[in-house]
């Protein structure tokens, strides 16, 4: 039996909503992580936390390349591209930053980096789908 592809179908789902889709579900698992972490439980994820909070970078920034492909928000996009690197870059340092007892103040500022993260990814996302027609 032939399968027949028809080249003008849409896809069901597009790069944008698989991102947008990744995003939300890293960022829950990153913070179920993270906050098992805090606890003193889970250490020996740390190093799939930082993979997938790479690939929710990466994610990210896919998102806010799609935005600004379509045309639209690209100072957003831009924000959220620096904000990516930021995360990154926080979360690879974070275990050298403030060490002792301070060290939670590393560990929030952390949190809300990615946290800021989501509704500007939910943004662009929207921005990046084409207008529907009125």
């Amino acid at each position: 039996m032939a399968v027949i592809i028809d080249p003008n179908a849409t896809p069901t789902m597009s790069i944008t909503k698989a991102l947008l889709m990744f995003v939300r579900l890293a960022f829950v698992v990153q913070l179920v992580l993270g906050i098992a972490f805090w606890a003193g439980s889970l250490l020996d994820y740390v190093g799939i936390h930082q993979m997938l909070g790479s690939l929710f970078v990466v994610a990210l920034w896919g998102i806010a390349i799609m935005a600004m492909r379509a045309g639209r928000g690209k100072g957003l996009a831009i924000g959220a591209i620096v904000l990516g690197l930021v995360i990154a870059g926080f979360g690879s340092a974070q275990a050298k930053i403030m060490v002792g007892d301070m060290h939670w103040v590393v560990r929030v500022a952390h949190l809300v980096l990615a946290a800021a993260a989501m509704p500007i990814a939910e943004r662009l996302a929207r921005m990046s789908e084409p207008a529907s027609p009125r």
